[in-house]
């Protein structure tokens, strides 16, 4: 097995959609290079935690606007960051939810270009990534 962690650039320095770029490019980047690097090229799997579960399902997004998920063989998003739920009612919420909301509303507003003009963009929020998106995406194992 061979694993490479991707040093993608972080908010609030780089704003969405750069950072899902960063996780992108370098998945093209060792499809392209597989054979250099001792990788096979039908065996790529890409995985992240928290935030980097985010930029794992950000980077499926966009393997899917370009109808290139055929790049990846398994994801695997641990715990992704996928909407922007914290931004509802706080009574709607359950407990966990609630203690944990604003800490979540500051996190967007830090990788976000614009919130309010990419409320709806799944490369920010990619729990809106349509039906057709979707079942465009590699198979998936979800922590």
């Amino acid at each position: 097995m061979v694993v490479f962690n991707v040093d993608y650039r972080i908010a609030p320095e780089t704003k969405c959609p750069n950072n899902v770029k960063d996780f992108y490019e370098a998945i093209k980047y060792i499809k392209v290079n597989a054979e250099s690097l001792g990788v096979d090229p039908n065996r790529i799997c890409i995985a992240g935690d928290s935030g980097g579960g985010y930029i794992c399902l950000g980077a499926m997004v966009l393997l899917a606007q370009n109808d290139e998920t055929d790049l990846v063989k398994l994801a695997i998003p641990g715990i992704p960051m996928v909407d922007d739920y914290c931004f509802s009612e706080p009574a709607s919420m359950t407990k966990e939810e609630r203690t944990a909301h604003v800490w979540m509303r500051k996190c967007w507003k830090l990788i976000a270009a614009d919130l309010e003009a990419q409320k709806d963009d799944p490369l920010l929020f990619p729990g809106k990534v349509s039906d057709a998106l979707l079942e465009k995406f590699p198979p998936t194992y979800y922590q």
